[in-house]
């Protein structure tokens, strides 16, 4: 089916979802076209993008051979004819049965016997393929070099001779052996439930296998296959895969054998290879050809019964060489290499003329049933995008030079973006915030021509949606999920010996098989051909595979609406029945989300599947109580539980199943399994073994309750919804039986008279263990968590008042030596509690050393606060040591004392210094901002606050002058004054400073200046004379020769200028300006400006009679003799 939304319905893609849902679930699947206004940008160069791809040889999807170990197979059939030929009459000499020789083809090659037996099986037997002429079929599985289209009937004909001669009565007695199997058909029983689908799941995911602590012997573990009463064992160790012992043949017969650890059962028990323990021997099944031992109830699926005759493990009976699947590539692929690839094939396979659809269907179909030939293409499928980008805009990724940033914003928050899809509201899985690949976030497909998807379901049955970005189109057909579980039958009916080989081949997509065949056999399949911009959803539980038409790239997701609560359920049960590691867990996602509420249009979805649920858990938790495990303790909360996180609980060794509600432990290894499979953890009593819950049934039905108030609009805090089937557990004491609400009824009435006996703790250690049975009850068990956290109150109560006393007494009498005493604040809070046991005859005496310590730290405020001299406090402090309870305050008034005795000292040596030398000032105000803090009374302080006045009336006076600048003798004036003062002042040091500097500056210039007319170096002495200058500024303090350097400086400076005129040509005004500036320093009769006066008049002689001539115009010749 095809749906257009209008851009209306087009908003919302979970509510177009549901419209669409009665009219497109039957089909299994749907093609939706968005309205023409979607056009997402591209958001990933796929042209730059190197993608994992994988090898898919298409004609192995369904024309291939069982995998089956040749070794396992011929082991199994000669001890067959061994017992045919024991069974016959006696013949004299008769020999033993060697291996049988292969038969030879027509062609001279040996006939595979164990690959010809698989390939009738799969066609119904020899009967079957005679009967549905398949014999051309057979052919082909058997001989790698058949013709693909027409086999000659010569070869069908000698191969189907071949087969009876030998295979024959081979296939009627493992046909009678299955039927004889009651193990087998109870597990095909349980298979083919029909309220729920046999297989789940929609990627190849490897079991996990959750290492578990085995019980070990002396003789460390030895695997040894312990055969049937009156059959010697041949013993094996470690792996030995070698061939059976002598003894083995009577295991080929068609009587069925006994369980294979009934006699003699060693201490070194087999070690089961699936949870490592070599516990419960009798439920152990061992590899007639490897040894190697599995529980029955660790296989998947699981046995009920022993098989009878041989039994072969999934190792021997398909080794890893055999099984089919994808190929990964070493290396990322280029998309251009890719679609070289893909033209190739195109090529090969139609020429250069483009094919119809209906062609390429067609020839697909044949490639897969091994009609046309083999063919191996390459599937770039489950890309992370995470790792490898998304086809669509993400908010982070950088937006690309040719997208609009607006359109590219706009996608990002679209709700038909695929990374939104699993968070959209309305969506169950919008509280896991793990970033599960493929479930939480999209995985890339790159395809090309005949690249294919197998049959398969969603993990956890989901919802999924895939957009095919670019390309050519998608071929879809879908299974309606009601259609399951015919689809399975007839899938193992059509694949039978592939089925045998591997029971969860429908886990590990890898299987074709054509829809004619399913329709031809009543099961509806639905196709679809999904186009470039286009979206495919698939609903819970709906089987659907395909194949691309071409190169293209499509990206998908899942999503689970709350509609797919119930199918969730289902999947999980699967899951658990074919010991599958799950994606997450379905009850703690169930949880969460009633925690965090849905809508109305939700609620009925989410009662009906927690109803399950608490019924379910309900019941096992009962189960175990009836069967004696009455130890339980609650599990650690979550961290964050109103959302999914990266938090993975324990899964069971047994079924592989996360372990989030309830788990069963035993303290003889650290391993878990779940509550329907308590029995297989170990071999220890149940009494020994502990239930762990994280939630009790009171508060799982408080949920299912709430959720079905908000169903029916109801104001309840809880309801009988859940309990009116399920009939009150009881189990049978010593008299009679007792049910759970009387034990817990004898149980409350016994703690009650505990808590008004005298204390006792092993009485109260007894009733809270006994309680455990009871806690993790309903709401018929709230009287006695409420008794058992008064019991848990009291007995911590009453163990703290004896811990307290023990102390106590323990400080009386190793007084100094007592290491740690009781604080008064725990005596307080322990005497001020009212609880239950206040029988506790402890409880007198504590209360005495309470209020003598009371007393004892009102003494010590009242001394603290009136300043009480050392004596006496010294006086307090010796009683609250001695006093057996430690006191806060006693903390507080040894530190008084300490700082009292230490300000003592520290003012004594202080005045002693006084007398002898110099105080520091610093030291002496240290000792005044302690002695402000002082609690206790000291008589040095009067002294110590005299000598601080003292020396800080100095030291105010040191920094006046240090602000004010003083003159030179004024300074020394004051130094002379406090010449020989007992304080060590800073201030008084920096003056000190500045008077010796100024004296030596003041030196430095007197002696320049009485050599200073001695000289005519007039540069240097300028620059010496500028550099003084800048030293005497610089002081701060006032000296009298500062001016007259000032002036000295402008003199030299003249006199630099004035010579320098005489020695070179100067204009007349500059002479001029340097003979004014000499007559104002009154130098103007120095030798330099006398001889400078003469330049001067000598020059203005010469330019007036200069001036004279210009005016008389002079001849040349006379101009010529003034000039020279």
């Amino acid at each position: 089916p095809v749906f257009r939304p209008t851009e209306e319905e087009f908003a919302d893609p979970l509510a177009y979802v549901a419209r669409i849902r009665p009219a497109a679930e039957p089909y299994g699947v749907c093609r939706i076209v968005p309205p023409l206004s979607w056009s997402p940008p591209r958001a990933l160069d796929a042209s730059a993008l190197n993608f994992p791809a994988k090898r898919q040889p298409i004609h192995r999807l369904l024309a291939r051979p069982a995998p089956a170990d040749r070794d396992t197979f011929l082991l199994d059939y000669t001890l067959f004819l061994r017992a045919r030929a024991d069974a016959g009459p006696p013949r004299r000499g008769r020999k033993r049965t060697a291996p049988p020789r292969p038969p030879a083809l027509s062609d001279g090659r040996p006939l595979d016997l164990c690959r010809l037996f698989h390939a009738v099986k799969r066609f119904g037997g020899y009967d079957g393929a005679c009967e549905g002429r398949r014999w051309d079929d057979v052919v082909r599985l058997v001989d790698d070099k058949a013709p693909p289209r027409h086999v000659p009937e010569c070869a069908k004909h000698v191969l189907a001779q071949l087969y009876y001669e030998h295979l024959y009565d081979y296939e009627k007695f493992t046909k009678d052996r299955s039927a004889s199997s009651q193990g087998g058909k109870q597990a095909d029983a349980k298979v083919e439930l029909d309220n729920q689908p046999s297989v789940s799941g929609s990627r190849d995911e490897e079991m996990d296998e959750e290492e578990a602590s085995g019980v070990s012997s002396s003789s460390g573990r030895k695997r040894r296959n312990q055969k049937a009463a009156g059959v010697a064992s041949n013993e094996r160790h470690g792996n030995n895969n070698g061939t059976p012992g002598k003894n083995a043949g009577s295991a080929g017969a068609r009587k069925p054998k006994k369980r294979k650890l009934d006699a003699e059962v060693s201490q070194d028990d087999q070690v089961c290879e699936r949870c490592d323990s070599g516990l419960h021997g009798d439920a152990m099944l061992l590899c007639d050809r490897c040894d190697k031992g599995w529980h029955m109830y660790c296989l998947s699926p699981p046995l009920e019964s022993v098989p009878p005759g041989n039994w072969y493990c999934s190792d021997c009976k398909n080794p890893d060489s055999d099984c089919f699947g994808f190929v990964e590539r070493r290396n990322t692929c280029q998309l251009d290499a890719f679609k070289r690839f893909d033209d190739k094939v195109r090529r090969k396979w139609f020429g250069p003329r483009p094919p119809s659809r209906v062609q390429v269907e067609k020839l697909f179909w044949e490639i897969v049933e091994g009609k046309a030939g083999e063919l191996e293409v390459m599937y770039g499928s489950d890309i992370d995008t995470s790792d490898y980008g998304s086809g669509f805009p993400r908010l982070g990724d950088p937006v690309p030079a040719s997208v609009d940033p607006e359109a590219w914003q706009k996608y990002c928050s679209s709700p038909w973006n695929l990374n939104n899809f699993p968070n959209l509201p309305g969506s169950v899985l919008r509280t896991v915030k793990d970033k599960i690949p493929g479930v939480m976030v999209p995985w890339l497909y790159m395809g090309m021509l005949f690249s294919s998807f197998c049959w398969h379901v969603e993990d956890h049955c989901f919802y999924s949606i895939n957009y095919l970005h670019w390309g050519e189109p998608k071929c879809w057909y879908g299974v309606p999920g009601a259609e399951a579980n015919a689809f399975e039958r007839v899938m193992r009916k059509a694949l039978p010996d592939l089925f045998d080989a591997q029971p969860d081949l429908l886990f590990h997509l890898v299987t074709m098989l054509n829809p004619s065949v399913l329709q031809a056999n009543g099961v509806p399949v639905y196709s679809v051909m999904q186009e470039p911009g286009n979206f495919v959803i698939t609903f819970p539980r709906s089987y659907h595979g395909g194949f691309n038409l071409g190169l293209n790239c499509a990206e998908a997701v899942n999503f689970a609406p709350a509609d797919w609560l119930p199918h969730g359920g289902i999947g999980a049960e699967l899951y658990r029945m074919y010991r599958k590691a799950p994606v997450l867990s379905h009850e703690e996602l169930l949880y969460v989300v009633a925690k965090n509420g849905v809508d109305n249009k939700s609620l009925s979805y989410l009662k009906e599947e927690v109803e399950r649920v608490f019924v379910k858990e309900k019941k096992c938790r009962e189960e175990l109580w009836i069967n004696g495990i009455i130890k339980s303790s609650p599990m650690q909360p979550r961290s964050n539980p109103n959302f999914i996180g990266n938090e993975e609980d324990k899964k069971c060794i047994i079924c592989q199943q996360y372990l989030y509600l309830s788990a069963v432990s035993c303290s003889c290894r650290t391993s878990h399994v779940c509550l329907e499979h308590w029995k297989h953890l170990c071999e220890c009593s149940p009494e020994k073994r502990r239930l762990l819950y994280r939630h009790t049934l009171a508060e799982l039905g408080d949920l299912a309750s709430e959720v079905k108030a908000s169903l029916s609009g109801e104001n309840v805090k809880q309801s009988p919804l859940l309990l009116n089937d399920i009939p009150t557990p009881s189990k049978k004491g010593k008299d009679q039986h007792m049910s759970y609400a009387q034990l817990a009824k004898d149980w409350l009435s016994k703690s009650d008279h505990i808590l008004h006996m005298p204390f006792l703790d092993t009485a109260y250690s007894t009733a809270l263990e006994a309680a455990e049975q009871f806690l993790w009850g309903d709401h018929d068990m709230d009287s006695v968590r409420n008794m058992a956290l008064k019991l848990t109150e009291a007995k911590r109560w009453g163990l703290s008042v004896r811990n307290c006393l023990s102390k106590i007494d323990e400080c009386l009498l190793r007084k100094d030596k007592c290491s740690e005493k009781v604080k008064y604040v725990d005596i307080e809070e322990l005497v001020a509690v009212r609880c239950e046991a206040s029988s506790e005859p402890g409880l007198a005496q504590l209360q005495d050393y309470a209020e003598r310590g009371k007393m004892l730290i009102s003494e010590i405020n009242i001394a603290l606060s009136s300043c009480s001299t050392v004596d006496h406090l010294e006086a307090l402090y010796s009683r609250a040591s001695e006093f057996p309870v430690e006191l806060t305050e006693t903390s507080m008034l040894s530190c008084e004392i300490s700082s009292a005795k230490s300000w003592l000292k520290k003012a004594r040596d202080l005045l002693e210094v006084n007398k002898l030398g110099v105080i520091d000032i610093d030291c002496l105000n240290t000792l005044k901002l302690e002695m402000t803090q002082l609690r206790a009374l000291v008589p040095e302080v009067d002294l110590v606050s005299k000598l601080w006045k003292e020396a800080e009336s100095l030291r105010m006076q040191c920094q006046s002058y240090l602000q004010d600048s003083p003159g030179l003798k004024e300074l020394e004036s004051f130094l002379l004054a406090l010449d020989g003062t007992k304080f060590n002042i800073p201030e008084l040091n920096l003056l000190k400073q500045r008077y010796s500097g100024a004296c030596s500056w003041a030196s430095h210039v007197n002696s320049m200046l009485t050599k200073l007319f001695e000289r005519n170096d007039y540069h240097n002495i300028v620059e010496e004379l500028t550099a003084i200058l800048k030293d005497g500024k610089s002081l701060r303090v006032k000296v009298d020769e500062l001016p007259f350097v000032e002036k000295e400086l402008k003199r030299s400076f003249c006199r630099k200028q004035a010579s320098e005129a005489l020695a070179t040509q100067m204009s007349l005004q500059f002479i001029k300006e340097i003979l004014i500036q000499a007559s104002i320093l009154t130098i103007e009769e120095e030798q330099p400006f006398v001889g400078l006066s003469e330049v001067l008049k000598n020059a203005t002689a010469w330019e007036e009679k200069a001036r004279r001539m210009l005016e008389q115009s002079a001849s040349l010749s006379e101009f010529e003799d003034h000039i020279r």
